[in-house]
């Protein structure tokens, strides 16, 4: 019995000539495969064109009843787009390990706020050591770099040439003294930012341990 393929060009006739189909012998009456074609039309036939495969069809029952619905195959592109949002919840769900491991480490080094005071404090007392150790810098440049100043005014006032040497070295005094001056500014900055740790790290030791600020 040779296949039987139907093209429906009215849409009012499907059933019409579903029941047809399925009113045919009954070694002839298997299953019968539904699909919509690009223009509208709907089609009903025992054996699925090869290339309606990987597009959306039905399959029906000896009675017409709904057996299974296949849905459309995806797209290379939609195929692409599922593996990197797989790969995003794997990345988010590593991440969260991660995260989770970090914490359990962070409560293990600080059991309580104090420990966070006392940790900071010692890095805030470093940095302060620092900073008068700069202090302390830029204020013998400064000296030097006075007392070079005043000589070459002296040669000046008596109308004699500055050396060469008394030039370079107010040159090179200036020079450190910027340098230090930036630097104690990098200084006063990592103070700034330490404080900021301290209290986000509060924040999460609270957070995490689910006590008030």
């Amino acid at each position: 019995m040779p296949e039987a393929v139907l093209k429906m060009s009215n849409p009012r006739l499907p059933c019409l000539m579903l029941c047809l189909v399925l009113a045919a012998p009954a070694v002839w009456a298997q299953t019968v495969y539904k699909w919509v074609d690009e223009d509208g039309n709907v089609h009903y036939s025992q054996t699925l064109p090869p290339e309606r495969v990987q597009h959306e069809h039905d399959r029906l029952t000896e009675e017409g009843l709904l057996a299974e619905r296949i849905a459309r195959a995806p797209t290379a592109e939609e195929r692409a787009a599922l593996a990197e949002r797989i790969r995003e919840e794997k990345n988010e769900t590593e991440r969260a390990r991660l995260q989770a491991q970090q914490d359990r480490l962070f409560l293990a080094a600080f059991p309580t706020e104090a420990d966070i005071e006392r940790t900071m404090q010692s890095r805030r007392d470093t940095v302060a050591n620092e900073r008068r150790t700069v202090e302390s810098l830029i204020e013998q440049n400064r000296v030097s770099f006075n007392d070079f100043v005043q000589q070459a005014a002296a040669y000046e006032r008596q109308g004699e040439t500055v050396p060469a040497w008394l030039t370079e070295r107010i040159e090179s005094d200036r020079v450190k003294l910027r340098d230090l001056a930036r630097r104690l500014g990098e200084i006063d900055q990592r103070l700034v930012e330490l404080e900021a740790e301290r209290q986000a790290e509060l924040e999460r030791h609270r957070s995490l341990t689910g006590r008030p600020g």
